[in-house]
């Protein structure tokens, strides 16, 4: 064989249900190695060798990537593989996006910090190492609350008319009348503004990892208790068990997935991303694309977007970023340099704008990706539907075969349904669902179809106290 015909050795690193897509694909041109602590026999047929060590592990992937002798590394749809990807490129000179920007995508803390270097505002946050930290901070955002306020409370206060007939605001102490007076007057604001802030809705920050994943230990705290009850949580799931504390926002959200090649930006698809009404659970129950947002909305999304993508200086890579608005501006929630999880990079992207996702990422890992690929507008309306499986043990998956074979199902996990199947931890991480990837002409065929999912799939789980129930859709 020539050496211009010889398959390339490509190391995959992470092996779980949405970088499968990827491996597929890559066995078509190239011998894949696979580097993950769990390997199923779904990845077997398509890979020539594997090393069953944590994605984390840089130096032993390394070491094996150079015994290996791979002509490029990658992964996608995984935010805790990224950094090993960068570094083992880096130190083996092979095509990357280089270790400095795969800390910077995978670091909360760094992200903010680099938000703030470039101008874009953000949500008041901060970075603490312990719970008398965050309640520290909390406690600053609650007096900030409260001054506020009481500002706008002054503003709106009616002047009042002293002994002479003139009408004064009390600001400078030299209003005529007696100190008895002034002094009830002083004690009736603060009063006033003590009922004021007592009858304001509680504070509400959310604690986060500074680098995990599917949503694992962030909360949303309403008071210092809640804090101090929840804070270890969060922490446990932080490498350097550093916890972000942030404003917590209610706004719409939307997530964006864009292409970057060279340094060159592209939008591949704006969606809007709808969640479970689950407390702490921060995970979608679908994202659905495009956005039904308006034109002047979307724009100021997307000019955000690749304002933050050419900022944070990636090279090449597809990336996934989550935004959510407070009033009328638009916030950055976090970024990745990985395409999104739940098959969004593999079929929605797809479905959206005509690109080959994995094709793209085997050849920029390989460094034969020359031009910017043909990237169409929004193809057709597209999304995934998720659902949590209560704790239990399931006792009818019936209907599978049905969806599956149903013209607009694509990629899905329904295989891991079945009647046994027993659910003991109750887990609503993004990890813990399952989802279905719907397609339709239009957004109301897409919601139509996406009913008849649901309809035709009859799930029914029994709980430890005998109760029989359904998958959790909402």
């Amino acid at each position: 064989m020539s050496e211009l015909n010889k398959r390339k050795k490509l190391l995959v690193i992470g092996a779980g249900d949405f970088q499968l897509p990827l491996v597929q694909k890559a066995s078509e041109t190239c011998d894949v190695f696979l580097a993950a602590p769990v390997i199923s026999e779904a990845f077997y047929p398509y890979i020539t060798g594997s090393l069953l060590k944590d994605v984390r592990d840089e130096e032993a992937i390394l070491t094996f990537a150079k015994d290996q002798g791979i002509d490029g590394v990658i992964t996608d749809q995984t935010d805790i593989a990224v950094r090993s990807v960068a570094y083992v490129s880096e130190k083996m000179g092979l095509p990357g996006i280089g270790c400095e920007t795969g800390i910077l995508f995978t670091d909360k803390s760094l992200m903010r910090a680099r938000l703030a270097e470039l101008g874009i505002p953000q949500l008041k946050n901060r970075t603490v190492s312990s719970v008398d930290q965050a309640v520290g901070f909390y406690r600053e955002l609650c007096r900030e609350r409260q001054e506020k306020q009481a500002l706008s409370d002054t503003a709106k206060t009616p002047e009042v008319s002293n002994n002479t007939g003139n009408k004064t605001g009390n600001k400078t102490g030299d209003n005529i009348g007696d100190n008895t007076r002034d002094n009830a007057g002083d004690n009736s604001a603060d009063a006033a503004k003590s009922e004021t802030a007592s009858a304001l809705p509680p504070v509400k920050v959310i604690i986060k990892p500074l680098d995990t994943q599917g949503s694992r230990g962030v909360q949303v705290c309403a008071d210092e208790q809640e804090i101090r009850k929840k804070y270890e949580e969060a922490s446990r799931w932080s490498s350097s068990r550093e916890v972000i504390v942030e404003q917590f926002a209610t706004g719409r959200e939307f997530v964006v997935e864009s292409l970057v090649l060279g340094y060159e930006y592209r939008t591949l698809c704006i969606g809007d991303t709808l969640y479970f009404d689950i407390p702490d659970a921060f995970a979608a129950k679908s994202r659905i694309f495009p956005t039904t947002a308006d034109d002047a909305l979307r724009r100021k999304v997307l000019e955000l977007d690749e304002k933050i993508i050419r900022g944070f200086g990636l090279r090449q890579g597809i990336t996934h970023s989550e935004y959510i608005m407070e009033g009328d501006e638009v916030y950055l929630i976090e970024t990745a340099a990985r395409g999104g999880g739940v098959f969004i990079s593999s079929d929605l992207i797809h479905l959206s704008s005509g690109l080959e996702t994995e094709q793209f990422l085997v050849n920029i890992a390989l460094g034969q990706q020359k031009e910017m690929p043909v990237i169409h507008p929004q193809l057709q309306y597209c999304g995934y539907m998720a659902f949590y499986l209560p704790v239990g043990r399931v006792i009818r998956a019936d209907g599978i075969e049905k969806v599956c074979a149903l013209p607009f199902v694509h990629r899905n996990q329904l295989s891991k349904l079945h009647a046994g199947l027993e659910n003991r931890e109750g887990a609503t991480d993004k990890t813990s669902r399952l989802a279905v990837i719907v397609s339709g002409k239009t957004r109301e065929e897409l919601e139509a179809n996406m009913q008849e999912v649901r309809n035709t799939l009859q799930i029914e789980i029994q709980s430890p106290d005998g109760t029989v129930t359904g998958p959790i859709w909402e």
